[in-house]
């Protein structure tokens, strides 16, 4: 699920289908081959898999690596049930990811979910200062979620940047940062109006996994002014 923009990107570029047999070779291409340059060019051993957030390791620094083929990629997806009990929203918030993130009962106007002009102030007013009140804990949610990730490191696909943050240096920034919503997503942005993070959900046509809770890391949290 970590690679699911790239997977649409490589639709897109090559005019083709994405199969379950392809989209396996990609997963093997970037956990085998792309996060293993990022850790051996830094010297890490590879831990990477789908069930723990730190990708390299040298015994003190645990890394979490992001490939980048956009302004964002993927950080964390979880469902809503659990996000829900994670956070332990209360009932204004629970309404807003139900409605913001929908369901396959839902039809409002032909859609399965609802934009965030459309839902109810109240609720979106409630969610958004919880974010903002929370910000360290919804940090530490989408970027450890309970393991001891030391830093991320970005790698630009196209230019093949290595660019890296410490956990708390990410914490010192986000500090002076607000969640703002916009129609389809929640942002996170610093005082200059640059994304840090953004909450959308995850919308893939199967049903399955549509209505899950997605979080996007920006290249933007890389940049030193």
């Amino acid at each position: 699920m970590r690679f699911f923009l790239f997977f649409k990107l490589f639709d897109y570029l090559c005019g083709v289908k994405l199969t379950s047999e392809r989209g396996r070779e990609i997963r093997k291409e970037y956990s085998e081959t792309k996060e293993k340059q990022v850790c051996d060019e830094r010297g890490l051993s590879q831990v990477g898999g789908s069930k723990t957030k730190i990708d390299g390791t040298n015994g003190i620094s645990n890394e979490s690596i992001k490939n980048f083929t956009g302004n964002s990629t993927q950080v964390h997806l979880t469902t809503q049930k659990k996000f829900i009990k994670v956070l332990g929203l209360d009932k204004n918030s629970i309404n807003f990811i139900k409605m913001f993130c929908g369901d396959e009962s839902l039809n409002f106007e032909g859609r399965d979910r609802y934009f965030i002009p459309e839902i109810e102030k109240k609720y979106v007013n409630v969610f958004l200062n919880f974010l903002n009140n929370n910000k360290n804990k919804i940090i530490d949610l989408i970027v450890r979620n309970g393991y001891d990730v030391t830093s991320i490191v970005y790698r630009n696909l196209k230019t093949n940047e290595i660019l890296s943050i410490s956990y708390d240096e990410i914490i010192i920034k986000i500090n002076e940062c607000k969640w703002v919503a916009k129609k389809g997503g929640i942002h996170l942005k610093n005082e200059d109006g640059k994304t840090y993070f953004h909450l959308q959900r995850e919308g893939k046509r199967n049903k399955n996994n549509r209505y899950n809770v997605l979080f996007h890391i920006h290249s933007n949290l890389f940049i030193t002014n």
